[in-house]
């Protein structure tokens, strides 16, 4: 829709000859001659700029600028005006005013000044929106403060609100699906259809009608016209989980949705035009896949061009604590309890654990411990009957799972063997050993005198 313009001008022949040259430029202006008239119609009628002459008659543009951002808050106003009341033009935009021009102006100059107020406006009005959906929890639902998650967070709100094709790559269970709801939230299409392909889940054999849809009679079976994914996601957003899976035959007609926003269903003969947005995911390198010759170069180049990398749970563990929290709220109601958090000792348990099966297998096992539970507090027991079998432990820690009689000292000798890890892996330094635990650096430090922890016998000798 093109923007309307209104032209507020007491010389009717200047004011002609701006309406027309706006109008050459697609936009629709509405031309009038005083300031009481402008502002009756910008009470009555929605505009989203102004043109106005300083030097009116009656209410001059100065007064006639306040009534204006009364009449149209939302709506930007440029003023005009002759060099002798310049000073006048500087003291509009002092009380609001976007801009001015001083006549003569070119209509080049005109144009560009325009273009940045209408781009200004349409961003803010953007930027309002997605402060609407964060307020309604329409928001990315990303949980984590972790620098690998804020950067994810980050490039969700950067590619939300474009139409970018974007791929999300990470391990089975680490959110992927998550991510994908939260561009869609945010996106400008949040109100339109939002289909999800697993492209894992669907036989070959069937894969080609669910996503493309078939017309009747196209194969055995097809007794009427069915419209595929595609064309049921029109003006909204397809998924394509697990496009890893996607087979070699039928990639070629998936890069023509993506590159031309054009289908043919099964048995079709035309091609069908859609407006929709792709995310895909996958927990595949498809580098490797293309390398392998069992992903098209060309469909990984188009997919990809704006990627989101998700990182596994055992890189990210300093979230856990938020991480627990956020899914202990939603267990309390579906189980029936009402537990507050989880102990000390059983918070160990969990960091211990290098969680094979990501952020769901944290879910699942939380609310095991949940049923089994019979305090308000998850206990260590809780969740080493929760972990038992499921999560991946390193042998020192497993015993503690299995030897609940002797829970508490192992789990001391589990921490200081978690410290020392840490320390090797952070050269000695303790600072960077206790963002890696996930404790601040006084914290580990009163830990490493407990446990007698000689640091510096981990500190990384200078190469000479």
């Amino acid at each position: 829709m093109s923007a309307r313009i209104l032209v507020i001008e007491d010389d009717a022949a200047f004011r002609a000859m701006l309406c027309e040259a706006l109008a050459s430029k697609g936009y629709e202006p509405l031309g009038l001659g005083s300031a009481e008239e402008g502002v009756a119609r910008a009470r009555a009628e929605a505009f989203d700029l102004v043109l106005t002459d300083v030097m009116l008659p009656g209410m001059d543009g100065i007064e006639g600028l306040s009534r204006l951002k009364e009449a149209s808050p939302g709506c930007d106003v440029i003023v005009m005006t002759g060099y002798a009341t310049k000073e006048k033009a500087l003291e509009a935009v002092r009380l609001g005013a976007y801009d001015f021009f001083a006549k003569p102006f070119s209509l080049a100059e005109m144009e560009v000044v325009i273009r940045r107020a209408l781009e200004r406006r349409s961003l803010l009005a953007e930027l309002t929106r997605l402060k609407s959906a964060l307020a309604c929890g329409r928001g990315p639902n990303i949980v984590g403060q972790s620098p690998v998650m804020r950067a994810v967070v980050d490039m969700v709100r950067r590619v939300a609100p474009l139409d970018s094709t974007v791929l999300i790559t990470g391990e089975s269970g680490a959110g992927k699906e998550v991510v994908a709801d939260a561009i869609q939230a945010l996106s400008k299409r949040a109100d339109a259809p939002f289909i999800k392909v697993n492209c894992a889940a669907i036989p070959e054999s069937l894969l080609e009608s669910e996503l493309f849809g078939h017309e009747k009679g196209a194969f055995t079976g097809a007794v009427a016209l069915k419209k595929g994914k595609f064309e049921l996601a029109d003006h909204g957003t397809i998924m394509l989980d697990e496009i890893g899976d996607m087979p070699l035959f039928l990639q070629p007609k998936l890069l023509r949705a993506v590159e031309q926003k054009q289908i043919e269903r099964v048995g079709g003969t035309k091609p069908i035009d859609i407006d929709i947005r792709i995310v895909a995911a996958t927990n595949q390198d498809l580098q490797t896949l293309v390398a392998e010759k069992k992903f098209r170069a060309d469909l990984y180049y188009r997919l990809s061009v704006a990627a989101i990398p998700l990182p596994p749970l055992r890189d990210r563990k300093e979230d856990l604590p938020l991480l627990v929290g956020h899914f202990l709220e939603r267990i309390n109601p579906r189980v029936g309890v009402n537990l507050r958090g989880v102990s000390r000792e059983g918070m160990q348990l969990l960091y211990a654990c290098d969680w094979p099966g990501n952020v769901r297998q944290l879910a699942n096992a939380l609310e095991r411990a949940a049923i089994v539970s019979t305090g308000d507090v998850l206990t260590a027991s809780d969740v080493a009957r929760a972990l038992d079998g499921p999560a991946r432990l390193e042998p020192a820690e497993a015993a503690c799972v299995h030897e609940a009689g002797n829970l508490r000292d192992t789990l001391q000798d589990m921490e200081r063997n978690m410290i020392v890890s840490a320390l090797k892996k952070a050269g000695g330094v303790q600072k960077d050993a206790a963002r890696l635990l996930g404790v601040s650096p006084k914290n580990l430090w009163n830990k490493i005198q407990k446990h007698g922890i000689g640091a510096a016998d981990y500190a990384v000798a200078p190469v000479s």
